[in-house]
């Protein structure tokens, strides 16, 4: 398992030589971040002296406690003689080949995503885009951040049955997702897009909060927002 202080120092020429990136505990985060977060984790394991990189991405407009690993890749080791996810810690030559497969195997991908229709591209592509494609509360929050109100609308109507808060099977922190499902479904029977756009804002800033990278966040204005000032 790495230290936080061993993950700073094996990444330290990485940072060195990308000004666009940063270090948040085991997160190293491309900038800017805007809407979604592009960001490789220097991931712990079982074993005391291995580690296992790998590089993902996430919407930040959902309400979320945790930076989930839905969609991204491991990175493979670059080192003669090594290969496979979990990366020993002890290797000679390994902070230098964790950084070099990290500027292979991972930054082009991240810098790619530089808006959130890439992001949302690459999502739709992905081994795990049932995670947001079908699952109708985070399908519901993307397509009104994109401005499509129609298609959210039709999907909140499906699923308000299941957004039950008083369900007694459902634990506090899904009742408290519902209630924010249903503020969303009540704002776009409104049509009120000011509204919905000032609700992905409040989201977005809580789980900046939450995975701390405030001083890293830009808020922008959200693909709806530009429909309405048009």
């Amino acid at each position: 398992m790495t230290t936080a202080a061993e993950v700073k120092r094996m990444v330290r020429p990485l940072l060195e030589r990308n000004a666009d990136l940063a270090l948040v505990g085991r997160m190293i985060y491309v900038e800017p971040v805007h809407h979604f977060a592009r960001a490789v984790l220097i991931g712990r394991t079982s074993s005391a002296n291995r580690f296992s990189p790998r590089w993902t991405v996430i919407h930040l407009f959902e309400v979320r406690r945790i930076f989930t690993l839905s969609w991204g890749d491991h990175l493979d080791e670059l080192l003669p003689g090594l290969h496979g996810f979990n990366w020993p810690t002890d290797a000679l030559g390994i902070g230098e080949g964790l950084c070099q497969a990290i500027e292979k195997q991972a930054l082009p991908w991240l810098r790619a995503m530089s808006t959130l229709e890439l992001f949302l591209a690459f999502v739709s592509q992905n081994l795990f885009r049932h995670h947001l494609y079908d699952k109708g509360s985070a399908e519901a929050i993307v397509r009104v951040a994109q401005g499509h109100l129609g298609a959210a609308r039709e999907i909140c109507q499906k699923n308000l049955v299941n957004w039950s808060v008083d369900d007694p099977h459902y634990d506090d922190e899904d009742r408290a997702k519902f209630r924010r499902l249903l503020e969303l479904s009540a704002l776009l029977e409104k049509d009120d897009r000011a509204g919905l756009a000032r609700l992905l804002h409040s989201w977005e800033a809580e789980t900046v909060k939450n995975f701390k990278i405030e001083h890293l966040w830009e808020p922008t204005p959200f693909p709806l927002e530009l429909q309405l000032a048009k």
